[in-house]
């Protein structure tokens, strides 16, 4: 009775810990057979996911030291019954935790028994060697992405100075950039910087306890690695515009994606895996996306909608390219990798033939994976175009100013993706090539984004322009300073003979008034000869005309006489006297026609 009780207290414990390592092999189990890393320990049901991460990283890490130890002791063959994952994880932490192994289970105790083996295995065959020169550690920051779709920038550095962490500047140019994250000044656990590309980005050293920072947990901070968000970043949809995420979960893209359309617009998500879809629902409802339509479904088979713009296509891949991953196995020493890394390159120069190929009011499109491997990326990239002539590249690092990592060479496409290197960006490895149809080259995002790169000439330009403006204003400015009497001597004579203007046409319009007059009385004298004619005889004729003659003389003698004394007064008024002499000329040819 005494005995049992210590015993069933240790059975406790050692459930505790076996449990650990049972959900690390298994993860570990899942992601070598194409599952995502990601996705597996967040589902996985252990509480502390910080120490079940630290178990994982550190597996990945002396992985090919493993592979030795165990292939020399033979110890799967010896242990018939134990789990060659679960070997890994307990293996890993017997020789490199800094706990150590604990337990005293029967695989525990098991694996415990070859730790001398191993220690002079490793001397032997100086394996301390191998895991340096196969794997490279980064010191890669942590990336946190401020969800404008809960809370601002502003709040969220307004918090991050509440709680005492310190702001550095932003470096005007990515290599400066790259540099300050490098350097000492961002090893303390509460500094950190405004990405220099990606402005809702923050970049802080990789001790940060994010766990504990209230923002995290409620989806205004959401960690993603910098070369994920690029992804969206260069697809950039445009508001109230219609995108399809093809293979969404578990959703940081996407989340992303309704972020730059500020929830506008509608964003059709799918995913075929259950559990990841599961996953996906959850995470988009988590951070705020209300945009969305999701679809459990496989992308080959979803129907077509003619409204959808925008497409991101990021498949599912081998991972190569995540740091602290299982090695890249593209070497051959994992027969069975060869042979899903083709079928892996299959299904994504089928998705993305298909995406160009049934959307007929597709204009943009980005292609993107995690992984380092060339058959996944280039020359799907390749193939895609030489089979879709409607599309063409853009030359993704124009539009990342200052990058300097392009596709691999040798392929068409190299100068025109995007490659994200951990060692010189201290992201995770990443592949983006951003398709856009030929007939919209005049389109106005694709030219501002692809003469990025010039902003700096126009800014130039720009300033050369104004200089001109300037001296232009200078010169106007300067003409009334120095002409200003010149000005005033030719505004009296303009003054002058604007009064000389209204003048001459007060007389033009007398004149014309005068003129209608003479018109006037010329009709009613011809009507009158008229009537006289017709009435009476051609002596009384004769006579009329001989007593017109005689009081004719003395009538021409007294208009002669007004118009002097109208002359007089007109000269005074600058008035000429042409109107006069035509008046009597007019009469007289009047009384010619009487006569």
């Amino acid at each position: 009775m005494v005995t049992e009780k210590p015993v069933k207290i240790m059975n406790k414990n050692h459930d505790k810990t076996t449990g650990l390592y049972k959900i690390a092999a298994k993860i570990l189990k899942k992601v070598k057979t194409g599952s995502s890393f990601k996705t597996q320990l967040y589902q996985a049901q252990y509480p502390n996911k910080l120490l079940l991460n630290a178990v994982l990283m550190n597996v990945f890490k002396w992985e090919n030291v493993i592979d030795v130890l165990v292939e020399k002791s033979n110890i799967l063959e010896k242990e018939n019954n134990m789990d060659r994952e679960l070997v890994y994880v307990l293996i890993t932490e017997m020789m490199w935790s800094k706990f150590g192994l604990k337990g005293t289970a029967k695989n525990i105790l098991a694996v415990k028994k070859y730790k001398d083996e191993f220690l002079q295995l490793m001397k032997e065959n100086d394996l301390e060697k191998l895991t340096s020169s196969t794997h490279t550690k980064v010191m890669k920051p942590r990336f946190f992405r401020v969800n404008t779709l809960l809370t601002t920038l502003e709040k969220i550095l307004e918090k991050l100075s509440e709680l005492k962490f310190i702001k550095l500047k932003t470096p005007k140019s990515y290599a400066q950039f790259l540099e300050l994250i490098k350097s000492d000044k961002f090893k303390g656990r509460n500094v950190f910087v405004q990405d220099i590309h990606i402005k809702e980005l923050l970049v802080f050293n990789s001790k940060v306890k994010f766990y504990e920072i209230e923002e995290y947990n409620n989806g205004s901070l959401i960690v993603q690695d910098k070369a994920s968000c690029l992804a969206a970043y260069l697809l950039n949809p445009k508001s109230n515009s219609t995108v399809l995420d093809m293979c969404a979960a578990p959703g940081m893209k996407t989340s992303h994606l309704a972020a730059i359309m500020q929830n506008t617009g509608k964003l059709y998500a799918v995913d075929r895996s259950k559990e990841r879809f599961y996953i996906l629902q959850n995470m988009l409802e988590k951070y705020g996306v209300q945009n969305v339509e999701t679809f459990n479904m496989d992308a080959l088979t979803f129907p077509y909608y003619d409204d959808v713009k925008y497409i991101l296509l990021d498949p599912s891949c081998s991972g190569s390219g995540i740091v602290d991953r299982v090695r890249n196995d593209s070497s051959g020493q994992n027969q069975n990798f060869q042979t899903r890394l083709k079928k892996l390159a299959n299904v994504h120069a089928q998705l993305l033939n298909h995406a160009l190929k049934s959307y007929p009011n597709l204009e943009r499109l980005v292609y993107s994976t995690c992984s380092a491997n060339h058959e996944e990326n280039e020359a799907v990239v390749d193939e895609a175009l030489s089979i879709n002539g409607k599309f063409k590249l853009l030359d993704c690092t124009k539009m990342v100013k200052g990058w300097t990592n392009k596709g691999a060479p040798g392929y068409d496409c190299s100068e025109m993706c995007l490659n994200a290197v951990p060692s010189v960006d201290c992201t995770n490895g990443f592949f983006i090539s951003v398709f856009v149809r030929r007939d919209l080259e005049d389109n106005d995002i694709a030219e501002e984004e692809e003469n990025i790169e010039d902003s700096e000439d126009i800014k130039e330009e720009r300033v050369v322009e104004d200089n001109e403006i300037v001296d232009k204003k200078v010169k106007i400015l300067k003409k009334p300073i120095i002409s200003n009497n010149d000005t005033n001597v030719e505004n009296k004579s303009q003054i002058k003979k604007n009064k000389k203007r209204k003048r001459n046409e007060v007389v033009k319009e007398e004149k014309v008034f005068e003129h209608n007059e003479i018109v006037d009385k010329k009709v009613k004298k011809v009507k009158k000869s008229s009537i006289t004619n017709t009435n009476k005889n051609l002596e009384n004729k004769s006579q009329i005309i001989k007593n017109k003659n005689i009081e004719g003389t003395p009538l021409v003698k007294s208009k002669n006489a007004k118009r002097r004394e109208r002359r007089l007064k007109l000269e005074k008024a600058n008035e000429s006297s042409g109107l006069q002499t035509t008046k009597t000329k007019k009469q007289k040819k009047v009384k010619v026609e009487e006569t």
